[in-house]
C-alpha cells in the first residue's frame, strides 16, 4: 500500500514484531494512508479458492457400498455359523462392559434389504462428498471414528438392554464432519460469523429431516443414535478439515488410511465374533 503511493519504507522483522520505517518528514502521510486502509478494508472476507478433488472418492464410495453389502449377506446368511446380530449390534449393556468392537460392528447390519439400501443411498451421497473434499481413505478413517464415537455416546446415555444396528449412526456422523470441516474452513477465511456457523445449520436441518424415518428391528427409530453421530462428526470436522492439504493429495497416505479403516473393521469383527 505505501509502495502503490509512492511513500519510500524499510520493512524489519524479528520474532513477535513486525516493523514499518519512513522517513520521518513522511510519517504523518504514512499513518493516514494506513489509517484509511485498514477502515476501507475492514471486514474484507479472503476469496474462496475451490481444491481439486482429493484421491479415490468415487472408488472408495463404491469400496464402502461393498462392504456394507457383503457383511448384510454374511449376517442374513449366517456367515460362518454365527449369530451375527448377536455378536456386532450396539447393545448398551455390553458396550458399557467394555465391548468396544460393538461400536464398529454395529454401523454394518442391517435389518432388512430396505434398511440396507436407504443407507447406502444415503450413505453414499455423503461419503463421497466427503470423500471427494477430503480423500477416500482419510475421509473413511474419521468417518469410522466419528460413527463409532456416536455410538459409544447413546449407549451411554440408554438402558442397557437397547440394541441398535445400522449405517446411518456413520451416514449423519459424515452429514457432521462436512459441516464441521466447512464451518473451520470459513472461519479460517473470517467470513461473518453467521455464514461461519451456516454448515452447523444446515447439518442439523439435514438430521432433523432426514433422521426420523429409518426403520429397525424393534420398529423404532433411534434418533439420539442419530444425534450422537452427528455431534460426532461436528466435533471431529474441524481436525479433518484442519488437515494440510498437501497431506490429503498423498495417493499412498490416503491409501494407507482406506487400508486402516477397513482393517479395524476386520478387527472389530474378529474381536466381536470371537466373543
Amino acid at each position: 500500500m505505501l509502495a502503490s503511493q509512492s511513500i519510500p519504507y524499510l520493512e524489519h522483522t524479528q520474532v513477535g514484531q513486525h516493523a514499518l520505517y519512513v522517513e520521518s518528514h513522511h510519517a504523518e502521510r504514512a499513518l493516514e494512508e494506513l489509517r484509511r486502509y485498514e477502515e476501507e478494508n475492514r471486514g474484507f472476507r479472503l476469496k474462496r479458492v475451490l481444491p481439486p478433488a482429493a484421491p479415490f472418492a468415487a472408488v472408495g464410495t463404491a469400496l464402502g457400498a461393498l462392504v456394507l453389502v457383503a457383511l448384510a449377506i454374511a449376517q442374513w446368511r449366517g456367515g460362518l455359523g454365527h449369530d451375527w446380530v448377536a455378536a456386532g449390534a450396539a447393545r448398551a449393556s455390553a458396550i458399557r462392559a467394555g465391548e468396544l468392537a460393538r461400536t464398529v460392528t454395529a454401523l454394518t447390519l442391517h435389518a432388512d434389504v430396505p434398511h440396507l439400501l436407504s443407507n447406502l443411498v444415503f450413505g453414499a451421497l455423503f461419503a463421497y462428498l466427503l470423500f471427494h473434499a477430503h480423500g477416500a481413505g482419510l475421509g473413511a478413517l474419521a468417518l469410522l471414528a466419528a460413527g463409532a464415537l456416536g455410538n459409544l455416546a447413546n449407549a451411554w446415555v440408554r438402558a442397557g438392554e437397547h440394541v441398535s444396528i445400522g449405517a446411518s449412526t456413520a451416514v449423519f456422523a459424515a452429514v457432521g464432519l462436512l459441516g464441521g470441516a466447512e464451518a473451520r474452513a470459513r472461519h479460517l477465511l473470517a467470513e461473518p460469523r453467521a455464514r461461519r456457523f451456516a454448515p452447523v445449520g444446515a447439518a442439523v436441518l439435514l438430521m432433523a429431516y432426514l433422521g426420523v424415518g429409518e426403520a429397525r428391528p424393534t420398529s423404532r427409530i433411534d434418533v439420539l443414535a442419530h444425534v450422537f453421530g452427528l455431534v460426532a462428526g461436528l466435533a471431529l470436522g474441524p481436525l479433518l478439515g484442519s488437515l494440510p492439504r498437501a497431506w490429503i493429495e498423498r495417493r499412498g497416505l490416503q491409501l494407507g488410511a482406506a487400508l486402516l479403516a477397513l482393517l479395524g473393521v476386520a478387527l472389530a469383527w474378529r474381536s466381536a465374533l470371537a466373543g
